[in-house]
């Protein structure tokens, strides 16, 4: 079965097994396209964007991705947890002769928000989406974390600087899609590799500097052997704490990227999948960046899901899990979630519920801190709920699609729909749509969707001090480095070295960055593979694979089979 994307206008297929999960979940067939529906939801999610503003609830100063244009009330993390008050004080009555999603828009404009997402965290005052961390500064993303700084989805880690998408390792620095690693630096797509520098697409290693496609090898550089002895002498004779051996060594693993051989898939330990960066999975379709997970449709940056479809950016510390969530954004741990956002610690059977924690049978509730039976914001009994909630749902199903300001869409009803993108209180370019569905601020105001002007930067714009020269070798640099404002090579922005950072730098003797950790974080994106599928070839049987390699891309592609017989 094929539909038309009322979105984007692509057609896209509905295989039967997707089809039979909306007859479980009793949900409308979707009118929007995977990409279209992620883009949705990421629409909602804005990670790396932080500012000062006023708490709403005390007047102090505090931190927050939310702006101080923000059309409700923004509390601090404490003051939010606190008892000073209780979300069910904004209730309001469903309303039969309205969509559905108008009514949450009202509650959407009244409810206070939380500045930003740290659950159980110790010391991550800088850090955004943060769960079961401590002492991290600047990593977005950020679950079972300790001492971690300027990263984004890193998980359950220690010790990593620079990392992106690294999970499981210790004392990492610019690592990018590197899983149970230690002491690994400048490398990407590596897993269980140690002590080691500028690898690629290596899994086993240990001692090597320099090498690409290589499996359980040691003492290696640049692909080539040595013996243990002379690997040793050869590494202490560079000096990877100066910046021109790390710009000369990325510049001869560049020579060696594109003549290896690559699985279809990063990850390992998968049974029937497709997509990319897949981590004891089974049965998943279009999956990225899952670890643990079953059953899963849609997805994308999850851990120990199942049975669940289309969500996004749900990390759960070590022994938890979650199941039959659906079209949801940062859930988990959590049980029957459907078209949530943010909800947290322990939920059960929520229907479009923003910001909830530890909340059971709630329905079109925002900032609710353990309660049951709740609906929009409103307290019932039991039995009131039961009755009320299958009305509304109904209510739903035949409700034409609107946005919240009235404008017909042409959609089928809003059931099953996440939440409007008009409703969206961020910015598009603020948010991680703009990461992975890049948009001109034209196009996006031809959308009807909000451009989030940058305010100019008193000291960015007005800085007049001396440009100061770092030096290149991570030796010579003086504690008063830390005392310094620098100015990012790629960006020009602003940027400090704070004292913990340099600390990592001269133990692992690596050398100052030159660049802002923004202008780092765009260029490790860039690196990775895109979530985008091509029908292929297998380089070695001929057989039809799914991978994320582009035709055009150097690299030779084997499907698993003949990949596992070629490398071990």
């Amino acid at each position: 079965m094929q539909k038309s994307c009322t979105n984007c206008g692509s057609s896209f297929p509905l295989p039967p097994q997707e089809q039979e999960l909306y007859r479980t979940l009793d949900v409308l067939n979707p009118v929007e396209c995977p990409d279209c529906r992620r883009q949705r939801r990421l629409m909602f999610r804005n990670f790396f964007h932080l500012y000062h503003r006023t708490c709403d609830l005390t007047g102090k100063k505090i931190i927050s991705m939310y702006d101080e244009d923000a059309t409700f009330p923004v509390y601090g993390i404490q003051e939010w947890w606190s008892d000073r008050w209780d979300g069910l004080q904004y209730g309001v009555d469903p309303d039969f002769s309205r969509p559905f999603f108008g009514q949450m828009t009202v509650l959407h404009h009244i409810v206070p928000r939380i500045c930003f997402m740290n659950v159980n965290c110790e010391n991550c005052d800088y850090c955004n989406m943060s769960n079961g961390s401590r002492n991290c500064y600047l990593v977005f993303g950020n679950v079972g974390n300790e001492d971690c700084m300027y990263g984004h989805i890193v998980w359950q880690s220690q010790n990593c600087y620079d990392c992106l998408y690294t999970y499981r390792s210790a004392f990492c620095y610019e690592c990018i899609d590197c899983v149970q690693c230690h002491t690994l630096s400048f490398s990407r797509d590596c897993d269980n590799c140690t002590s080691s520098m500028f690898l690629v697409h290596c899994v086993g290693c240990s001692d090597c500097f320099g090498c690409v496609g290589l499996k359980n090898k040691q003492n290696h550089i640049f692909n080539v052997p040595h013996s243990k002895e002379e690997y040793a002498k050869k590494i202490d004779a560079l000096n990877t704490g100066n910046i021109r051996t790390v710009s000369l060594a990325k510049e001869r693993v560049q020579m060696l990227i594109g003549k290896e051989i690559v699985k279809h898939y990063h990850g390992f330990n998968c049974e029937n999948v497709t997509g990319d960066y897949l981590y004891n999975c089974k049965n998943v379709i279009e999956g990225y960046d899952l670890k643990n997970c079953e059953d899963c449709l849609y997805s994308a940056t999850l851990d120990s899901f199942t049975d669940s479809m289309d969500c996004n950016f749900c990390g759960i510390n070590v022994g938890k899990h979650a199941e039959l969530c659906y079209n949801c954004l940062t859930v988990g741990p959590n049980y029957r979630m459907f078209c949530c956002h943010a909800s947290q610690n322990d939920n059960a059977n929520l229907f479009y519920c923003d910001t909830c924690h530890g909340c059971q049978d709630c329905f079109g509730c925002i900032s609710l801190k353990k309660k049951r039976y709740c609906i929009l914001n409103k307290q019932y009994t039991k039995e009131e709920y039961e009755t009320l909630v299958p009305k509304i749902i109904e209510h739903m199903k035949k409700t034409p699609y609107q946005t919240p300001g009235g404008v017909g869409t042409g959609q089928a009803g809003e059931w099953g729909q996440f939440f409007p993108r008009e409703l969206s209180p961020f910015g598009y370019n603020e948010t991680i749509a703009q990461v992975y569905f890049p948009l001109e601020k034209e196009q996006i105001h031809e959308k009807g969707w909000r451009w989030k002007e940058e305010q100019p930067d008193e000291l960015q714009q007005n800085y007049l001090g001396t440009q100061v020269a770092i030096p290149d070798d991570i030796r010579a640099v003086p504690d008063a480095i830390c005392n310094q404002i620098l100015r990012c090579e790629g960006s020009g922005r602003l940027y400090k070295i704070i004292p913990q950072e340099l600390k990592f730098y001269q133990q692992m003797n690596l050398p100052l960055p030159r660049k802002c950790f923004m202008q780092r974080q765009k260029e490790r994106f860039a690196l990775r593979n895109p979530r985008k599928l091509w029908q292929r070839r297998c380089g070695k049987c001929g057989k039809e694979i799914q991978t994320s390699y582009a035709p055009e891309r150097p690299e030779t592609v084997y499907c698993e089979e003949c990949y596992l017989k070629e490398v071990y």
